[in-house]
C-alpha cells in the first residue's frame, strides 16, 4: 500500500486550542508501544523527498544555488529508464512504500535502506506498482513490468543517491541527529508528552494516542505493541508523513528542528544548526 507523504497530510491544517480541524489519523499507543517506540533516521526517505522537489511534486522548491548544483545530475539520471520508473511511483500525495521503507533505527545507512528495498517480495512490489499505472513512458513501463523490477528500481535509487544526495548527507544527517538529541533529552526528563511537544502543528498526544491531521478520512491504527518509529527529516518540511499500512513498521516522519533554514541556503555547512 502507498505511504502518505507530507502534502497529503492537510497542508495548512493544525490543531486550534486542542481542537481537531480536519480529518485525523490516530495511532493507539499502549504500554508496550511506549517501550518499543524509538527514533530512527532514513537516508532513502530523504532521497525520496529530494526527488519530489526536483520532479515538481512538492509546492516547495530547493534553494536556487542548490537547485543549480544538482539539476545537471538530475537531467542525466532522467535518461535512465530505471530512474524514470522510480519517479513514476510517486504521486503528489503519496508514493510506493517499498521504494522508501521505514528505517529500523538511528544507525541506518543507505546500504541498509537499499537492502530493504531489494528484499521486497515481487507480489508486494507488483501490488504497489499497480496503484501508479499505466505509465505513459514506454521504457519506464517496461522496467515496471520486468521480472527483476525490484532490483532495477533499487539500482535506480542507488545511482540517484550517489549523484544527488550522498555529498550532502553528512550535514543533513547531523541536523536530524541534533533533533533526536534534543527530543531524547526531553523524553528522559519529562516523558513522551514533552518529547512530542512541538513535533508539528498537525501532531499531538491525546488520550493514550498520537493524532495526525491529514487531508482525507478519519482512521485509527493500533500499534499492537510494536511501537512507533519517529523519524526526523529534512525534505518532509513543512509537512509530515506516515507509514501506517502493513506489512511495514508504523512510522511518523516529521521536520527536524531548524530545517526551515535550508529553504534559504544550500547545504554547504550548518554550524549554527549542528551546534
Amino acid at each position: 500500500m502507498p505511504r502518505a507523504c507530507g502534502p497529503a497530510l492537510g497542508s495548512g491544517q493544525s490543531y486550534v486550542q486542542g481542537r481537531k480541524v480536519g480529518p485525523m489519523l490516530r495511532f493507539e499507543v499502549g504500554g508496550e508501544d511506549l517501550l518499543r517506540s524509538r527514533f530512527a533516521l532514513s537516508p532513502l526517505f530523504e532521497l525520496d523527498g529530494l526527488l519530489r522537489r526536483l520532479a515538481g511534486l512538492s509546492q516547495h522548491r530547493l534553494p536556487g544555488p542548490w537547485l543549480t548544483r544538482v539539476t545537471p545530475s538530475y537531467r542525466r539520471l532522467r535518461q535512465d529508464p530505471a530512474f524514470r520508473a522510480v519517479l513514476a511511483l510517486h504521486a503528489p500525495k503519496e508514493g510506493a512504500a517499498f521504494t522508501a521503507p521505514p528505517s529500523q533505527g538511528l544507525a541506518q545507512t543507505i546500504d541498509d535502506d537499499l537492502a530493504a528495498v531489494r528484499s521486497t517480495p515481487l507480489p508486494q512490489a507488483r501490488a504497489e506498482i499497480a496503484n501508479y499505472g499505466p505509465v505513459t513512458d514506454d521504457e519506464a513501463q517496461a522496467v515496471l513490468d520486468s521480472p527483476d523490477v525490484v532490483d532495477r528500481l533499487a539500482d535506480g535509487l542507488e545511482q540517484a543517491w550517489h549523484d544527488l544526495l550522498a555529498p550532502d548527507w553528512p550535514q543533513l544527517r547531523a541536523i536530524c541527529e541534533r533533533d533526536v538529541v534534543h527530543r531524547a533529552g526531553r523524553l528522559a526528563q519529562q516523558g513522551w508528552l514533552a518529547a512530542l511537544d512541538g513535533l508539528h502543528t498537525r501532531v499531538r498526544w491525546r488520550d493514550n494516542g498520537i493524532e495526525v491531521l491529514r487531508s482525507s478520512g478519519d482512521r485509527t491504527v493500533d500499534l499492537k505493541g510494536e511501537g512507533l518509529l519517529l523519524v526526523p527529516s529534512v525534505f518532509v518540511w513543512p509537512g509530515v508523513a506516515v507509514h501506517h499500512e502493513d506489512p511495514w513498521p508504523k512510522a511518523l516522519v516529521y521536520p527536524a528542528r531548524g530545517v526551515a533554514a535550508l529553504g534559504r541556503q544550500p547545504p554547504v555547512d550548518f554550524p549554527h544548526l549542528r551546534g
